[in-house]
């Protein structure tokens, strides 16, 4: 309970009142990571109590102003006297303002071991004394030792709380042998941690250090297990699935090894949340070993700046950038492009002449039912083009859920530069229906197949037809329910006129992501939650949800989250911006009715 009662304490410190009268900031030569052994496995980090809550509320007055108005109060009880209100009779004071506050611990928990690990609080001070006197109370005050050496005690609820002044750093500490460790020279962790994983840790409101290495050093033994243990999930799955859940599992199965041997090359992870004006920004990034199977296979990988995605016709409820390769193209095929590579005869062979016409960046774009324009980017398009021809006139009816043969014309079409072909696809949606009948659909009777007949029809629809072809420089793939609705949507593409960089919401999450990366997605979340759900609505008892739930948002409302996958050399990094405004609307839409309101 000591340690619970720290964790608890230490929680309080770090989201404390921001009424305290601040001090100078903290030299902008020491980040602070000096102050932390380099042995630490764990850190948790938080830019300023005072800056910290400022830009919470601002982003909660900017995304959910309802909910900041209806739980004012309770939020300001929060910041002020922190969780179960254990800082009601403390104060903060004496902090270096907006300076860096730390929460580390010293070593992991053991396996099997009910013993604690050691830990301490490292806040940023402008006076020392002037914190310690505030943040206990003044009967506390009247019972701190001089523990000599520089360290002080107190009896917190009977239990010991230390405190060590470094000079402009005050350390907590519930345990003795850690607040003498902080008055001896140590090696800082500011010395073995990545330049770029420090500077995005220092930068976030709230970020998480941690070293890889002690992890797989001290739970290699559970990691081993839980890898086993997917592995055997993953293997009754495929044995009880059709053989279109087969081909993905079988996907899974192959891509396990290579995600547990990414943990063990790894050597240190930062997760970082940012409070944005705009919004809410998480970020991820992990550094991998030197010449580790991981870092091979990453060391000719480099991020682009996918800036052509901004030409892709406006009001899109996704957009996707990538930028691909053929040792992608051979091994996930159908997973990273729209072609039809997982539901052809000869599936292997064909992706073969794709990946040999040189793939490279491919520009997506769609919305529902199925409609939208995607743009490849080959060193060879033309064979690109003969290749895609070939996988719609060898399509599998069966696995691609068709009525019937595809409809193949070639030289179907022309605009411009471009000579396109067409393909006019039947799904059977009865089918469809049937089969998901059979894990489950069945409880809800007829009426339950009726609504997911629907909703696939709003989700893929029962026609597509599909135009695909080359002006010799660039492969295009344009779905639509008409040639005069798809050749639209090539005009604006070719013009540059009625573009997604012309519309605000696009261009307010663009920007919050990183400029160069090398997985770009941009997406309506609200308008693919209804999508979604309307697949799995059959399966939820009638009234349990209010009538017409979700509420989606009526046409030209648009609100994206973004996600960046960045990869680059003994490197790779995820970033999720979710806006402010796509944060109300999915309040609105999906919370706002559940509650009632």
């Amino acid at each position: 309970m000591n340690r619970l009662r720290f964790l608890v304490l230490a929680a309080g410190c770090l989201i404390g009142p921001a009424s305290t009268v601040w001090s100078a900031p903290v030299p902008a030569a020491r980040s602070g990571l000096e102050q932390i052994p380099d042995t630490a496995p764990l850190v948790i980090h938080v830019r300023g109590i005072q800056g910290t809550r400022e830009r919470f509320m601002a982003l909660m007055a900017a995304a959910l102003p309802d909910v900041k108005t209806k739980y004012q109060e309770a939020i300001d009880s929060f910041f002020e006297n922190g969780p179960d209100n254990i800082l009601k009779g403390r104060k903060l004071s004496g902090l270096a303002k907006d300076g860096p506050l730390f929460f580390a611990f010293l070593d992991l928990p053991k396996l099997g071991d009910p013993g604690e690990p050691k830990m301490a609080f490292i806040l940023a001070v402008s006076n020392y004394k002037e914190f310690r006197e505030n943040i206990l109370t003044k009967e506390e005050n009247q019972n701190v030792k001089d523990e000599g050496k520089g360290i002080e005690s107190v009896s917190i609820n009977n239990k010991p709380t230390y405190f060590v002044d470094r000079k402009g750093y005050a350390i907590v500490t519930p345990d003795k042998d850690v607040a003498e460790s902080f008055t001896k020279k140590s090696t800082g962790l500011h010395t073995k941690i990545n330049k770029e994983l420090a500077a995005k840790l220092l930068a976030s409101d709230v970020g998480v250090y941690v070293d890889m290495k002690a992890i797989n050093r001290e739970y290699g033994e559970l990691i081993k297990q839980a890898r086993q243990g997917l592995e055997q999930a993953v293997a009754f799955g495929a044995a009880a699935g059709d053989e279109t859940q087969k081909k993905y599992t079988e996907m899974a199965k192959n891509a396990i090894p290579h995600i547990f041997q990414t943990l063990d090359d790894m050597q240190a992870l930062v997760l970082t949340f940012e409070l944005r004006p705009g919004g809410l920004a998480l970020h991820l990034q992990g550094e991998v070993k030197e010449n580790s199977p991981t870092a091979n296979l990453l060391q000719d990988t480099r991020p682009v700046p996918f800036t052509e995605l901004e030409r892709l016709p406006r009001d899109r409820a996704y957009y996707l950038g990538m930028k691909s390769s053929a040792a992608l193209y051979k091994n996930l095929g159908s997973l990273i492009t729209a072609l039809p590579t997982g539901e052809t005869k000869d599936t292997e062979k064909l992706i073969a002449e794709l990946a040999k016409a040189g793939p490279g960046i491919q520009l997506s774009s769609g919305s529902f039912p199925s409609a939208g324009l995607d743009v490849y980017h080959y060193d060879d398009p033309t064979k690109a083009v003969a290749a895609t021809l070939k996988m719609f006139q060898n399509m599998d009816i069966e696995a691609a859920k068709l009525k019937e043969k595809p409809v193949v014309k070639t030289d179907a079409e022309k605009f411009g530069a471009f000579k396109l072909h067409s393909v006019q696809l039947t799904f059977d949606l009865d089918k469809i229906v049937e089969q998901a009948a059979g894990r489950g659909y069945a409880k809800g009777g007829e009426d339950a197949k009726k609504q997911l007949f629907e909703a696939m029809k709003g989700l893929i629809g029962e026609k597509r037809t599909v135009w695909f072809g080359t002006d010799g420089k660039t492969f295009v793939q344009i779905t639509a329910p008409d040639w005069k609705a798809a050749s639209k949507l090539l005009e604006q593409y070719s013009k540059g006129a009625g573009t997604a960089g012309e519309v605000k919401a696009f261009r307010d999450v663009r920007k919050e992501l990183p400029v160069n990366t090398s997985l770009l997605v941009l997406v309506d979340a609200v308008r693919l939650f209804g999508r979604i759900f309307e697949t799995v609505k059959p399966l939820v008892p009638a009234g349990q949800l209010p009538p017409g739930w979700p509420n989606t948002p009526g046409k030209g409302t648009l609100s994206y989250l973004g996600l960046a996958v960045t990869l680059q050399p003994q490197r790779g990094g995820l970033d999720l911006f979710i806006s402010a405004a796509a944060a109300q609307e999915f309040y609105k839409a999906v919370i706002q009715p559940l509650l009632g309101e």
